[in-house]
């Protein structure tokens, strides 16, 4: 798939013709004011070698040649400023003589014609920077922009201009999955108890900790980190953390037992897990132990771990 834009028209009238024309499943593409100007013949006679006159040369946008099925055309600022229609393309070039203009054609679903303002926030923001006006035509290599604009387009949600706060979300989407890495290596680099080890080191670094404790033999009931917090001045506040390095899928349902037989002792819970995904299973257990207990307890992994760790681990960031 290719993702054609295209600059609209100057004159006002020839903007709305081309929208119409769209809409009745016809692209239309202008340049094309002297009666011999299908490109394909004016390719074939370039191959033979002859000369075009000053307005065949006018006319010669190969580009045209090259729209196949299946690819999508953008047209910018049409129908208003700042608007766009596209279409998906549904065959080849044409050539049709009318009139004085806009001859260049290629049949378009008329079902798939969408306009969209450029600056709305189902528009990721590099496809949106990718609709300025660049020249006549131009190739748009954000297919996966154009994708997720689509299924929006699709979905029918509701317009929205682009803010800072959605482009700090888009952010965070794009660098969710190499913060879910940041887990994945400690998995690795950090098995078992060497885990714990980094996970202290972390948590030494968050404000408002004043002491993390390792908790080893007759006195580690199930916990294998104690933290005290100073929440607010002189005011201390105890959090039992256990540590699992896990790959995949956390389903290990014996962590929240851990942290069931000795959050009795603190105010708050914490399992901190390498995996990606947590099973229902486990999540229904934490549930239930915070309904029992009556104090918070969370669930630290996948990309906030990797969140984490980026913040607070010693020479990591």
């Amino acid at each position: 798939m290719t993702i054609w834009a295209i600059k609209k028209p100057d004159h006002p009238e020839n903007v709305q013709r081309v929208f119409t024309s769209l809409k009745n499943g016809e692209g239309r593409f202008g340049w094309s004011s002297v009666e011999t100007g299908d490109l394909r013949k004016l390719e074939e006679r370039i191959r033979a070698g002859e000369n075009l006159s000053d307005e065949e040369r006018a006319c010669w946008h190969p580009f045209l040649l090259r729209i196949a099925p299946d690819d999508y055309v953008v047209y910018v600022n049409v129908p208003e400023w700042g608007q766009c229609t596209l279409a998906k393309v549904t065959g080849e070039y044409q050539w049709r003589w009318e009139d004085k203009d806009f001859n260049h054609r290629f049949p378009v679903d008329a079902a798939s014609v969408r306009t969209f303002d450029r600056n709305d926030k189902m528009v990721r923001p590099y496809l949106s920077a990718r609709l300025k006006l660049r020249g006549r035509k131009w190739t748009i290599y954000a297919e996966t922009e154009f994708s997720l604009l689509l299924a929006k387009l699709a979905e029918g949600e509701q317009p929205e201009q682009m803010t800072d706060a959605h482009r700090l979300l888009y952010l965070r989407e794009a660098v969710e999955p190499h913060l879910e890495g940041i887990g994945i290596a400690a998995h690795h680099t950090h098995p078992n108890v060497s885990l714990e080890s980094l996970v202290k080191a972390a948590l030494e670094r968050v404000p408002g900790v004043r002491e993390v404790r390792r908790m080893r033999g007759r006195a580690d009931k199930g916990a294998d980190l104690e933290v005290e917090i100073e929440t607010i001045p002189e005011l201390l506040q105890t959090l039992v953390v256990q540590v699992k390095s896990y790959e995949g899928a956390f389903n290990d349902l014996s962590a929240v037992k851990d942290i069931e037989r000795t959050i009795d002792d603190a105010d708050m819970g914490l399992i901190v897990s390498t995996a990606t995904s947590v099973s229902e299973a486990v999540k229904a257990a934490i549930d239930g132990l915070r309904e029992d207990k009556g104090k918070p307890v969370a669930l630290l992994y996948g990309s906030q771990l990797g969140a984490f760790l980026l913040k607070h681990a010693p020479n990591l960031a």
